[in-house]
């Protein structure tokens, strides 16, 4: 009887070993196929590790880690995950809360002195939070010269935001996301500690969890092993992007798949014991007027058609990076991708199509764009009815687009940007190939055209700001800012204003039709202001997540 029993055990092991065994095969197709595309010795690719009930079930690694000397990717290969890397700065100033040796309404200055006083307090929870009112350091250090392939060290940032002289909002007033705020959240790690963030992070996260190919980079000469290095896209085939960076709290961890589901795992157990630091990681802000902030400590909560979700998406110079959580099926997947023709977004949807067991189907393009064929035939539209289309339509704040109308042909252009033709699908519905997507202009009652549809976005038309080209030379002159220490150049040639700058060259200014005395550019928005002798005095940059920097005319 007991050899029967010891038998049927057996028996009843075996199958559902066989089970486990074919659905982890059928998971491995399933992957396969999604990251087929990146597969290859000609191209770079990525990573990807999947985790079930606590389990690595998948890792598998696609297209090349180096180009040069044919290198592939593989789950031991090293990522910069860029903005992945803020749950960790998330997690230290987590763990100090829970030994109350901070709070989070301390003040900043408390632990860091050097950061200005704007009149309004700034504290932990606003940082933890993207609501301090900073200015996030990409963009801020581009606008002061900062070319994207060079060094952009911790130092730079420290020194940006000891010399930011104005808020872009008051601390609480919105979400902005920050990265500058998880820089200086892993320097109060160091201040409160008394050791370096990468020695912490090394000591209490990755040497604990067996994490041995991560650290986060101080050094942007220090040599990495098993390093995935980065690629884009060319005529000429892919080319390095170069990344100097050391951003580190907000960027700058360097890991693997085999490391980071390690910390997944860890993560997903302490989130179903409860553990009182990832609790505390996985509090809501609030705003000031208590609207409710999906985000903190580095992730991002939310849902996907039901599903609760925890998350983080990252970015840097061909970087693309992912860790997706789904803590009530017991769910994660990374994915670490080095080439800037990675399509994360949707190999997120996918493998997330692959793991779960949605009802419904996915969520369908934008009507607008779904009805277009866009290799249909043009059709003949009558040039009295295209009259009627032209002139400029508000997307959104200080984004429009003007249509112009020439030798019977519609042309659309966004401030800023190069004019594109329009095909005709119908007698109001154009498709943009530049765009990827399609304009369909409405009526009103009155048979007038006021409204534009693109995508989402439903653009009102509006009586566009158009300067007399022949006083554009008021606008000419030198302009400094004191705060980015940085000059500007304006000139004025054949109706065409131009930018310069010593280190980021010559940079066209395009008419914004939205907002008097505006222009725009790749460095951002451009509004001049006038003094009291109607003069123009200078001008404010604004774009993205940065407000109002200050030039003043020499």
């Amino acid at each position: 009887m007991k050899k029967l029993l010891l038998v049927g055990h057996l028996v009843t092991l075996l199958s559902m070993n066989l089970s486990a065994q074919t659905q982890n095969d059928s998971l491995a197709i399933k992957i396969d196929a999604i990251f087929k595309k990146y597969e290859g010795k000609d191209r770079p690719g990525c990573a990807v590790g999947i985790i079930k009930n606590g389990v690595l079930v998948f890792k598998k690694g696609y297209g090349m880690a180096n180009l040069e000397y044919d290198i592939p990717n593989t789950p031991t290969s090293v990522f910069d995950i860029a903005s992945v890397s803020k749950q960790f700065a998330g997690y230290a100033i987590a763990t100090l809360l829970i030994e109350k040796k901070i709070a989070l309404d301390d003040d900043v200055h408390k632990y860091l002195p050097d950061v200005p006083d704007f009149g309004k307090t700034i504290t932990i929870r606003h940082l933890v939070h993207h609501t301090s009112g900073l200015r996030d350091w990409p963009q801020t250090l581009h606008a002061a010269g900062w070319r994207w392939d060079e060094v952009f060290s911790f130092e730079d940032i420290m020194r940006m935001v000891k010399n930011q002289k104005d808020l872009d909002f008051e601390p609480g007033f919105k979400y902005s996301y920050s990265n500058t705020g998880y820089n200086l959240l892993a320097a109060i790690v160091e201040k409160v500690t008394g050791t370096s963030f990468r020695d912490w992070t090394d000591t209490h996260i990755f040497k604990p969890l067996g994490m041995n190919s991560s650290h986060f980079l101080v050094d942007y000469t220090e040599v990495v092993k098993n390093m995935a290095y980065s690629y884009f896209p060319s005529d000429k085939g892919f080319k390095k992007s170069v990344t100097a960076l050391t951003a580190y709290g907000s960027s700058s961890l360097f890991t693997t798949v085999e490391d980071l589901s390690k910390w997944a795992i860890h993560f997903n157990k302490s989130v179903s014991d409860k553990n009182p630091v990832f609790m505390q990681m996985l509090e809501e802000g609030k705003l000031n007027n208590g609207g409710a902030v999906k985000y903190g400590y580095g992730l991002a909560y939310g849902s996907n058609e039901g599903f609760r979700t925890i998350s983080h998406t990252g970015g840097w110079a061909s970087y693309q990076t992912v860790l997706m959580h789904y803590p009530d099926q017991q769910v994660s997947f990374i994915i670490l991708g080095n080439s800037g023709d990675f399509d994360l977004g949707g190999s997120t949807n996918e493998v997330t199509r692959a793991l779960l067991p949605f009802q419904s189907k996915p969520a369908a393009k934008p009507a607008v764009s779904a009805t277009v064929n866009k290799d249909a035939p043009n059709v003949k539209v009558a040039e009295s009815v295209l009259k009627k289309y032209t002139g400029a339509f508000q997307l959104g704040p200080g984004w429009a687009v003007t249509i112009t109308l020439e030798n019977g042909q519609l042309f659309t252009q966004a401030n800023g940007e190069a004019r594109f033709p329009m095909d005709s699908k119908s007698d109001s519905t154009f498709w943009i190939n530049a765009y990827g997507a399609s304009m369909t202009f409405v009526k009103d009652s009155k048979g007038e055209v006021n409204l534009l549809k693109y995508k989402y976005i439903q653009a009102k038309r509006i009586t566009p700001w158009q300067p007399d080209k022949a006083q554009f030379e008021q606008y000419a002159g030198t302009y400094f800012s004191t705060e980015l220490g940085t000059e500007y150049a304006i000139t004025h040639s054949e109706g065409q204003l131009k930018i310069s700058n010593f280190r980021l060259g010559d940079i066209d200014l395009g008419i914004d039709p939205t907002t008097e005395n505006q222009f725009s550019s790749s460095v951002g928005k451009i509004r001049f202001y006038k003094d009291s002798q109607n003069k123009i005095a200078g001008f404010k940059l604004s774009g993205g997540r940065i407000q109002n920097i200050k030039f003043e005319k020499r």
